[in-house]
């Protein structure tokens, strides 16, 4: 995806969390856009790539439609593999970030982190998972207050050069989310203006 496409699924992405999601009053942090590839999960130093849900997520249509990731994926280059969308850090398999990776991994690129100034959520289109009603359009898992947020922040990530944009999601648990994303930055200094 060009940076043009990304800022056009931005576009929708705003539009319809606020027209679908958000409660009134509520006010939108940062909607994350679907992004297709897998989960590498640091936990507890032991790295799985590709990751697999340890708990039950629900069921999304459709397969995965990408190749599996290289075997040799180091921590400092995982952005080097257009496979991986995410990239999990955490000590416990119960801290935030580590609950958010079953729902990247089970989601088949479908599940999208949301804040909001009252919640942080995984969200999912309705017309994606199997036996839901699309006259819903999102719903939504693992609802948690805002501040379980500690920062979102854009960092620049990998070996190549230039090196790969992707969104930091750091928890007050200490547990963090990396998520590949072209409009990182701006993804970033909009949720830091409208916190």
């Amino acid at each position: 995806m060009d940076t043009k496409a990304a800022k056009s699924v931005d576009e929708v992405v705003e539009r319809e969390l606020h027209q679908f999601w958000l409660a009134p009053g509520e006010r939108l942090i940062i909607g994350c856009p679907p992004a297709h590839g897998y989960v590498g999960m640091l936990l507890d130093g032991k790295l799985t790539l590709p990751y697999s849900p340890s708990r039950e997520t629900p069921a999304v249509t459709g397969n995965p439609r990408w190749p599996l990731p290289a075997s040799d994926v180091l921590e400092a280059d995982w952005t080097d593999d257009p496979t991986i969308a995410y990239w999990v850090v955490a000590q416990s398999a119960e801290q935030t970030a580590a609950r958010l990776a079953d729902h990247l991994a089970g989601g088949h690129g479908e599940a999208r982190l949301t804040l909001s100034d009252r919640r942080l959520a995984v969200v999912y289109p309705a017309r994606m998972l199997e036996g839901e009603d699309p006259a819903q359009p999102f719903r939504t898992f693992d609802e948690l207050p805002s501040g379980a947020v500690r920062s979102v922040s854009a960092q620049f990530v990998g070996r190549s050069f230039p090196p790969r944009p992707v969104l930091r999601f750091a928890f007050a648990d200490g547990s963090v989310v990396f998520q590949r994303d072209l409009l990182a930055v701006t993804k970033a200094d909009r949720a830091h203006s409208r916190r």
